[in-house]
């Protein structure tokens, strides 16, 4: 039963860290927006800080169907969880250290959603016992 549970939890996670890239390319455009008030900023400046949104964008998308892909493999036994553990380790880093430079509280959802999938993964790292 815990097995189960954590195998939900695990893929929840995997998705709300996938879904979580449209959240933040979504706020591109008041990005944009606030880049041009600023006037001394030049365009290049401004184009590179977007490209680079898009890409962390991107990355949690990609991070996500990594998460899901994982569990997928999981069900059939056959995981390799250390990708898994690695995001983990960059959101619950990440997120930490950005509560802690800009005090936004928001960045705690990084850390939550990395010690998830951390800790929903070990009942899955276990063989299951035989029937």
């Amino acid at each position: 039963m815990l097995r189960r549970i954590a195998s939900g939890i695990f893929l929840l996670t995997g998705i709300a860290i996938g879904l979580g890239a449209f959240g933040h390319d979504s706020n591109a455009a008041r990005l944009a927006i606030a880049f041009a008030k600023v006037s001394d900023l030049d365009a290049q400046t401004v184009s590179i800080v977007l490209a680079v949104w898009h890409f962390c964008s991107g990355c949690m998308l990609v991070f996500g169907a990594i998460c899901i892909r994982i569990w997928w493999r999981a069900r059939q036994g056959r995981a390799d969880f250390a990708p898994a553990d690695l995001i983990a380790v960059l959101y619950v880093a990440s997120g930490a250290l950005t509560v802690a430079y800009t005090g936004m509280r928001f960045f705690w959802v990084f850390v939550v959603l990395g010690i998830t999938l951390f800790v929903s993964s070990l009942p899955l790292r276990a063989r299951p016992a035989p029937p």
